[in-house]
């Protein structure tokens, strides 16, 4: 059913767990309308701002230990977007569900200011709370 007053199903943050090291600023578990609960998305700061990843496994070597390159552990996908619309969709969703309920949790730890939630074209905006997910 779908009526002119229907709002559309959307992401719901089920917590967050703020955790500052380098780029990293915590960790979100959600649930997506369908039911599908994502545990453990990275919401981390880069240089073009915020954004959001799906969760990741790390990558282990032929000896069974947590693969480094250049000292730095080594993480890959354990799920992946079809494209990279839908990957900028959510991870935009999702740092604003985090913005919204945890206002200071994406704060740039290097300059002080809160980060933006980024948009498709690079500028930012205010939280609208037109979440797509």
């Amino acid at each position: 059913m779908s009526g002119a007053g229907t709002e559309r199903p959307r992401m719901t943050l089920v917590s967050f767990k703020p955790i500052i090291k380098g780029a990293l600023r915590g960790f979100a578990n959600i649930e997506l309308p369908s039911g599908l609960r994502l545990a453990g998305c990275a919401l981390l700061v880069g240089k073009n701002g915020p954004f959001a990843t799906l969760p990741s496994k790390p990558v282990i070597d032929s000896e069974g230990r947590h693969a480094e390159v250049g000292g730095k552990k080594q993480y890959a996908p354990a799920a992946e977007w079809r494209d990279r619309d839908l990957a900028a969709r959510f991870s935009e969703a999702l740092v604003a569900l985090v913005c919204e309920r945890h206002p200071d949790a994406l704060d740039d730890g290097y300059s002080g200011k809160a980060a933006q939630k980024p948009t498709g074209n690079g500028a930012t905006h205010p939280l609208d709370g037109e979440i797509p997910f």
